[in-house]
């Protein structure tokens, strides 16, 4: 079954367009969102491990985002087309629906969603589904822009526009941190990236240096995108009983009385 791609590759989105989330994210100011993403993401894939790994959401950021993954496959699933958008291949392996994802149960090790939970009309189905398809002890990853900073502060101004990235919604880490612990997950890591202003001027963003510098060290909450790292936690349906050791009493026996004295009166006190 082959997908019919919306547009043509080279295509370039016209004014009246509405662009889209991919198309953000080969700008300018969306290749430095991408690659300071990474830097944060490099540390927590170093100490992911096994055999499947899914990422869910925008496709565009994935190969800069997982380059330090270490688990032995890895699948690219979203609601974008199958086809490849990009001469270099960049495109998602399947078309599937958040709501109800076509995976095993307790069969990925890591799970990443690429702001899936902010496109999505469903996001608690997504992450009762994110649940099921892990492993027990499996890793889930949400990378998701953070409404407290200024980003957050343009999408509150421009939520009205279905341009991204600011589009759609954005929860902040509280909120999805009492989400992820209702199904079950335990929070490993909160990191930020992307100290930078939401403009997307080349001039600024090659100097902005000095400001993610700043920022990063003093104004650490107020970066671009959110990246929380949860463990599936289980607690096993049989309990394991602890084993109680009965000490046997030693009874020793019963004493013969002596036969000198046999006149006397034994256990009773002498007066």
């Amino acid at each position: 079954m082959k997908f019919k791609p919306d547009r043509p590759a080279d295509a370039i989105p016209s004014p009246t367009d509405t662009l889209s989330l991919t198309d953000w994210y080969r700008s300018d100011l969306g290749q430095y969102l991408s690659g300071r993403i990474a830097e944060v993401m490099d540390g927590v894939l170093s100490t992911c491990f096994g055999y499947y790994a899914l990422y869910l959401g925008c496709a565009e950021p994935a190969p800069t985002v997982m380059r330090g993954n270490r688990v032995q496959h890895l699948f690219l699933l979203g609601q974008e087309t199958a086809v490849s958008a990009r001469e270099d291949g960049t495109a998602v392996d399947a078309r599937i629906d958040y709501a109800a994802l076509p995976i095993a149960s307790d069969s990925s090790d890591l799970l990443v969603l690429g702001h899936a939970l902010s496109q999505t009309p469903q996001p608690h189905a997504l992450l009762r589904e994110a649940h099921r398809v892990l492993i027990p002890d499996g890793k889930l990853v949400i990378i998701d822009f953070n409404p407290v900073s200024l980003w957050g502060l343009r999408h509150l101004f421009q939520s009205w526009l279905d341009d991204a990235p600011w589009a759609g919604h954005y929860f902040t880490a509280r909120r999805l941190k009492d989400w992820a612990s209702l199904l079950g997950f335990e929070l490993l890591q909160h990191q930020r990236a992307g100290h930078i202003l939401p403009l997307g001027f080349s001039a600024l963003i090659r100097r902005s240096r000095l400001f993610s510098k700043f920022s990063g060290r003093w104004l650490d909450f107020s970066g671009a995108v959110n990246v929380l790292v949860f463990e599936k936690t289980t607690i096993p349906l049989t309990p394991v009983r602890s084993r109680r050791w009965v000490t046997p009493r030693l009874l020793g026996p019963k004493v013969a009385p002596p036969s000198v004295g046999r006149g006397m009166k034994y256990g009773r006190r002498q007066p």
